[in-house]
């Protein structure tokens, strides 16, 4: 319709209708590309908001969960500071607990810790990371993004060559099969059949007499010392992120 225009304008020699129907075309391109600009900016600010909204969720279940495994971390630890004394002769022999007994028996035993953020990992793999505008929060991730490779290259380290005490050294430390009685918890009962769960029996003089046995379990045990450095500082890179996204909430989250 317009070249139409323009055309006629053109034979009949009306060179102002033809400028002013040039002037119509420039306008008409020139607003439809702010429309289509506005609406995607739009768009793109409707998926940050929901980004964020996500992130603020997903970071403050991960920094729970984070918790809740340097808890179980820490209480390994400690564990293991009250056997050493036993186990190296520096207290007077006695018998292990079936706590204590369960701690050497699984201290080759290192859960890959909880990490994913899963819109972060959304946002790598789709290229959407710059739809985050807000350059505190994007640091903060970056941040975060380095500590979760470090911790996971580690994680790969102290897990490798770990010792499984109860297999190399069975007449030492041995798995009995017992009826779990009303009054007990079974926390190792993996295929050991209804009724029953699998215990440790600890012999502590064969384990002070066996310097293969000790230096194995200090080498699975002393990871565990660097393993809590690393919760405790993707807990601190958690935190971060979450004031960089609310500060008020990050308050309440780091009491």
């Amino acid at each position: 319709m317009i070249l139409r225009s323009v055309m006629r304008h053109v034979r009949d020699q009306n060179w102002f209708a033809v400028v002013l129907d040039f002037f119509i075309v420039v306008v008409g391109v020139f607003i439809g590309i702010q429309v289509s600009n506005w609406n995607e900016n739009r768009i793109e600010r409707i998926q940050e908001a929901t980004i964020l909204e996500r992130l603020s969720i997903e970071v403050q279940s991960l920094i729970e969960i984070q918790r809740e495994e340097l808890a179980d971390n820490e209480a390994r630890a400690r564990q293991v500071i009250l056997l050493n004394p036993v186990l190296f002769g520096q207290e007077p022999l006695r018998p292990l607990t079936g706590d204590e007994c369960y701690t050497v028996t699984s201290s080759h035993v290192y859960l890959r810790p909880t990490d994913e953020i899963p819109v972060l990992d959304e946002l790598q793999e789709s290229g959407r990371f710059d739809l985050i505008r807000d350059r505190s929060i994007k640091a903060r991730l970056r941040d975060y993004i380095l500590l979760r490779e470090r911790a996971r290259g580690h994680y790969r380290e102290i897990t490798n060559e770990l010792f499984r005490l109860h297999s190399r050294h069975p007449q030492t430390l041995r798995i009995d099969r017992v009826r779990v009685e009303r009054s007990q918890s079974s926390r190792w009962n993996s295929l050991s059949g209804e009724g029953f769960h699998w215990q440790s029996v600890c012999d502590v003089a064969a384990m002070r007499a066996n310097q293969q046995f000790l230096n194995e379990f200090v080498d699975n045990a002393a990871r565990r010392d660097s393993q809590i450095r690393f919760y405790q500082q993707r807990v601190d890179a958690l935190l971060a992120i979450s004031e960089a996204l609310d500060p008020g909430a990050a308050h309440e989250v780091g009491r």
